[in-house]
C-alpha cells in the first residue's frame, strides 16, 4: 500500500530506544532509490532534551543519521511539531505533564495526528494532558492513536499493536497503519486490552533473553564456543517463531520435534521439573498487573 501522502514529516518526541528504533526502521524502509521512496519524501525530526541525546541517536543510525533533523530544546520541539504531519510521543508517561504545561507546544499539536507510544496510557489520558479549552470539541483539537511497537522496528521486524478507538479519523488511521507496516507487522485490538498485550509481549522478550543466555552459558560449559552457542540459540528461537507464525501451535510443534526417547522431549521434561511453565505464567500475570498500575 502506498503512503496516503506524497510527502510525510514526522516529529518523534523523546527519541529513546523505541523512538530511535522506529526512526532507524523508517529510514531503512524509505531510503533514496528504494521502491518505497519513488516520488515520496520523508522528513524526520528527532526531538530530544540535550545535544548528547541526539548524538546517541546519530550513533545508532550510523550512515543514515544525516537524513534526520534535531530539536534539542522544548522551544525547538514546538518548531518541529509545527512542520510535522505526524507526532510520535516517545517520552516516559510521567513527562506528559511537562509537555502539557508548555502552551506553545500544545497549540502546535492541535489538528495533528498524535501517535502515542506510551505504555499504560490511554488516548483519553493523552488528550486530557494536552487539551487547552474544554469548551472546544476535543475531537477537533487532537487526533490520537495508541500504538505499541517492538524494538524489532529497527530491523523491519516490529510487532506493532494498534488500539481500536474513535480518537482519530479514517485518514489518520490509514496513515498510521502505513507508517508501521513499513517496519513490521501490525495487529489491532481494543484499547482496554493494550496493557495486557503489552505485558505479554514484554514477558516474551524477558523470557527470550533469559532462555538464550542460559542455553548459551550451558553450551559453553560443555565445550561449545560462545559465539557458536549464541548463534545456535538465537536461530533456534527464530526458526520456532517462524513455524508458529505459519500456523503451527505449541502443541503441534512439540509433537513434531519430540521423537520417542529423543533429546527434545527429555529437555522438556527437565524444564517441567523446574516448574518453568508456572514460573512463566506467574511472570506474565504479574507483568499485566504491573502494567495496569503504571499510571
Amino acid at each position: 500500500m502506498d503512503c496516503p501522502l506524497e510527502r510525510l514529516s514526522i516529529a518523534v518526541l523523546g527519541s529513546g530506544f523505541m523512538g530511535t528504533a522506529i526512526i532507524k526502521g523508517l529510514l531503512t524502509s524509505v531510503r533514496p532509490g528504494h521502491k518505497n521512496s519513488e516520488d515520496f519524501k520523508l522528513q524526520i525530526h528527532a526531538c530530544v532534551r540535550f545535544k548528547e541525546s541526539f548524538e546517541r541517536v546519530q550513533k545508532v543510525l550510523g550512515d543514515e543519521a544525516y537524513r534526520i533533523q534535531s530539536a534539542t530544546s522544548l522551544h525547538a520541539w514546538s518548531s518541529a511539531v509545527d512542520k510535522a504531519d505526524v507526532i510520535m510521543l516517545g517520552i516516559p508517561p510521567a513527562e506528559l505533564r511537562s509537555i502539557s504545561e508548555n502552551m506553545p507546544l500544545c497549540k502546535s499539536l492541535r489538528g495533528k495526528l498524535v501517535i502515542s507510544l506510551l505504555a499504560g496510557t490511554t488516548c483519553e489520558q493523552v488528550i486530557d494532558a494536552f487539551v487547552l479549552n474544554e469548551e472546544t470539541n476535543r475531537a477537533e483539537q487532537f487526533h490520537v492513536i495508541h500504538v505499541i511497537p517492538s524494538i524489532g522496528a529497527q530491523n523491519l521486524d516490529s510487532v506493532t499493536m494498534i488500539a481500536e478507538t474513535d480518537h482519530a479519523g479514517d485518514d489518520e488511521k490509514a496513515l498510521c497503519d502505513w507508517i508501521f507496516r513499513q517496519i513490521g507487522s501490525v495487529h489491532y485490538l481494543p484499547e482496554e486490552l493494550m496493557n495486557e498485550a503489552t505485558a505479554a509481549h514484554a514477558t516474551c522478550n524477558a523470557l527470550m533473553m533469559i532462555a538464550v543466555d542460559a542455553v548459551t552459558d550451558a553450551a559453553v560449559a560443555e565445550g561449545i564456543p560462545r559465539s557458536l552457542a549464541l548463534a545456535l540459540s538465537a536461530q533456534s528461537l527464530k526458526s520456532a517463531a517462524g513455524l508458529l507464525d505459519q500456523g503451527m501451535t505449541p502443541e503441534s510443534l512439540k509433537e513434531s520435534m519430540s521423537v520417542a526417547k529423543g533429546i527434545t522431549i527429555n529437555a522438556v521434561l527437565d524444564l517441567e521439573k523446574g516448574q518453568t511453565r508456572s514460573a512463566i505464567s506467574d511472570a506474565t500475570r504479574n507483568a499485566i498487573r504491573y502494567t495496569r498500575n503504571m499510571t
